[in-house]
């Protein structure tokens, strides 16, 4: 039986729920950059976000409650995809679920244009999801991957 898994837009009102879950422990562990985010900093970053044109925020739903964020972004050096999975909602095999997810509401937004992940090289899971939902290793240093996929 498959279980419901639902992906909407963020909004608003999902600020502090992201901040929660940027902030974890395991979150900032396997973060490119490992500092805390302060509730200020992370406001003026989320009101930015969620309302920019060039940024697809997406919250993936399970049985109707929050588990995750996928996070696409236009940037100069083309689409650059960041996620995470609910501290509560990790080990049940939702990031590749997820990642199948957003890619899909990005090219029905953005057509089949290339999406950047960077990862750190120890960061297993989220390689292992990587690879398991098409995308493919570019690049590799002693501090980041780099993954791309369409």
């Amino acid at each position: 039986m498959s279980e419901s898994l639902t992906l909407r837009k963020a909004k608003l009102t999902d600020e502090k729920l992201i901040l929660n879950w940027t902030n974890d422990q395991e979150t900032r562990k396997w973060s490119l950059s490992s500092k805390m985010i302060s509730t200020l900093e992370h406001h003026q970053w989320f009101e930015r976000k969620v309302n920019s044109p060039n940024v697809l925020m997406l919250i993936l739903e399970r049985r109707k409650k929050p588990a995750g964020l996928a996070r696409l972004e236009i940037n100069a050096g083309g689409i650059v995809l960041h996620y995470l999975i609910a501290p509560d909602e990790r080990g049940k095999g939702l990031a590749s679920r997820l990642l199948i997810m957003a890619m899909s509401e990005k090219r029905k937004i953005w057509g089949n244009n290339q999406v950047l992940a960077y990862t750190l090289p120890n960061n297993m899971a989220s390689i292992k999801s990587l690879e398991k939902t098409g995308f493919s290793l570019m690049s590799s240093t002693e501090e980041v991957k780099c993954y791309g996929a369409n």
